[in-house]
């Protein structure tokens, strides 16, 4: 394997492990979801204007195709997965976001998109259904809140990704990738002003008694190390976003799932080595089925997507007429 490769794959898989684990740290330390993804967001757009010269933005209807559309979705994945986050183990974010071929399944067919499945397909989902099962079972450490939070998390990650392969393949927008990081970034920072209403963090960070202190004031109380660890998150937000377009470029499908799978396995070990979260044998069971189906899935979509097409009678028409 290319040193280029085997860097680009290492980078990628630092980068991912770390979107999980600094993202935990970092709502540990500030637990104020929207202000965290507020705080993520103003340091991409500061990062994405520095290079302001890759912008494109074709014109303003596709400016507004996207813009009106993306960023919605694009910001409530985020702020869902940071209450997921603050209201879940790591090891169960992990478990849990094994079903999301589930709820890609369900939505596509909803919009009737094509879908192809056949029995490894199934057998790999049934698999990952059953790990996930003893897991919830077996878990000692449960939050019914943050598991709402992974299921809105999951439903609206994968409708962004439709939403975003319909507007990159089927009717394409003219937007270059540093134009949909600014509108996904600018458009979401504009849309969690109303959620610092909403969510109550644009007066308190849950004190006890009296007045409940202004943002500001939560802010300026972070100690250094807080703010290097909020620091980190939103480096490492940015890393990720070149990372995974790299790594998606070298490797085939099924490679990526390795690595996405093996970012799980680092994470879930973090979470119980480091920050000390408690597993059973059956929830380390649950743990590796739910990976090992993770893992046949994309194998099973890797060899549908290999298979011949069938051909069409005017297409087979065609390619049979002699050549003059």
């Amino acid at each position: 394997m290319p040193l280029g490769l085997i860097g680009s794959a290492a980078f990628y898989l630092a980068s991912s492990a770390g979107m999980s684990i600094l993202n935990k740290l970092a709502v540990t330390a500030l637990p104020l979801p929207v202000t965290l993804v507020v705080i993520q967001m103003a340091f991409t757009t500061a990062t994405t204007l520095c290079g302001w010269r890759l912008i494109h933005i074709g014109s303003l209807r596709d400016a507004l195709r996207w813009g009106c559309t993306v960023p919605l979705l694009f910001n409530a994945m985020l702020v869902s997965s940071m209450f997921a986050m603050r209201h879940n183990t790591l090891g169960t974010i992990a478990v849990f976001r094994n079903i999301a071929p589930l709820f890609t399944l369900a939505i596509e067919r909803v919009f009737r998109v094509p879908i192809e499945v056949d029995g490894p397909t199934i057998a790999s989902l049934l698999t990952i259904v059953l790990g996930v099962g003893i897991y919830h079972a077996a878990s000692i450490q449960f939050s019914r809140v943050g598991l709402t939070a992974i299921g809105v998390n999951i439903v609206f990650a994968v409708l962004e990704r439709i939403l975003q392969r319909y507007l990159l393949a089927q009717e394409p927008v003219d937007l270059s990738k540093p134009g949909m990081m600014l509108l996904n970034n600018a458009v979401g920072i504009a849309i969690n002003g109303v959620l610092l209403v909403a969510f109550g963090e644009a007066w308190s960070a849950g004190a006890a008694d009296g007045e409940p202190p202004a943002l500001g004031s939560v802010l300026w109380g972070l100690t250094l190390g807080q703010w290097g660890v909020v620091a980190a998150s939103c480096a490492n937000g940015v890393a990720i976003s070149y990372a995974g377009l790299r790594v998606q470029q070298l490797v085939t499908a099924t490679t990526f799932m390795v690595l996405t799978n093996a970012n799980k396995l680092i994470v879930i070990l973090y979470g119980a080595v480091a920050l000390g979260e408690r597993t059973s044998l059956s929830a380390a069971v649950g743990m590796a089925l739910s990976l090992v189906g993770s893992f046949w899935y994309a194998r099973a979509r890797a060899a549908l997507s290999a298979r011949p097409k069938p051909i069409v009678d005017g297409e087979a028409a065609r390619l049979l007429k002699p050549v003059p």
